[in-house]
């Protein structure tokens, strides 16, 4: 089969989400597209192979009333991306620990949920995937964002985890690792801070920031067939932002 069959996005209104349903839907898949926010699931109207479902990835039932919907409108299940994520800037002595605990909910456990959710009907599908969404910010630390480094890095060693134990249900996991994105998460970046913005694009060997349909290309490639041998990995989308050391600038681009 060329395309990824039925896949389940979650985080699905905006972004990457959003990006990756798109891009799974044009090449052929049904995809149910999960967020919280309904409303702004809205976009999901005129594409015949594309279902709107609003939840809460922080909830086990939500999660499950999520796989229920992708078998009763299309049958199966074969992809699950598990994109949904949210951020809180703060440091270690000041940011409250309800903070802490809802990153952790949504970024971390909320993976854990809805995989848990989707593993018999995976397991069924003869090209089951799972592509699991991290951060560089996954792979070290960040100023002020450990609450989300430290979600993120357990998203990424829960994807070798779980490609660990699921192979022999002939169940594939992945994740990726995007830089800098233009989402509606970093919007706020460039008009509440130019100069950090700025840094931003500046640390990329690429010196831009990259686009969601980026990112979902990875993701594509993941879920699809032509990734057959590959899980466990977790692959850096950043324009090279962690191929660096840190320790002088890249060079502009001529």
């Amino acid at each position: 089969m060329s395309d990824p069959g039925v896949a389940v996005v979650t985080g699905a209104a905006h972004g990457i989400g959003r990006a990756t349903s798109e891009l799974l839907a044009i090449r052929g898949a049904n995809v149910i597209a999960q967020d919280i926010d309904s409303q702004a699931l809205a976009w999901t109207e005129g594409w015949p192979n594309v279902r709107p479902h609003a939840g809460d990835v922080r909830l086990e039932s939500d999660n499950q009333a999520m796989v229920e919907t992708a078998l009763s409108s299309f049958g199966s299940l074969d992809v699950l991306v598990l994109n949904a994520g949210i951020t809180a800037p703060g440091t270690l002595d000041h940011l409250p620990l309800e903070r802490f605990d809802r990153v952790m909910d949504v970024n971390l456990r909320g993976m854990v949920l809805g995989l848990r959710a989707a593993f018999e009907p995976l397991r069924a599908s003869p090209q089951a995937a799972v592509v699991m969404t991290a951060s560089v910010s996954g792979l070290g630390g960040d100023p002020g964002m450990w609450a989300y480094n430290v979600a993120k890095g357990g998203v990424v060693n829960f994807v070798r985890a779980a490609a660990v134990d699921l192979a022999r249900h002939g169940i594939r996991v992945n994740g990726v690792c995007p830089g800098p994105t233009r989402t509606t998460m970093t919007a706020g970046i460039e008009e509440a801070s130019p100069e950090t913005f700025e840094g931003l694009r500046r640390q990329t060997l690429l010196q831009r920031w990259a686009q969601p349909e980026e990112i979902a290309e990875v993701i594509h490639f993941l879920a699809s067939p032509a990734a057959s041998f590959v899980t466990g990995a977790c692959i850096p989308v950043d324009g090279g932002l962690s191929a660096n050391t840190g320790q002088f600038p890249p060079n502009p681009i001529d």
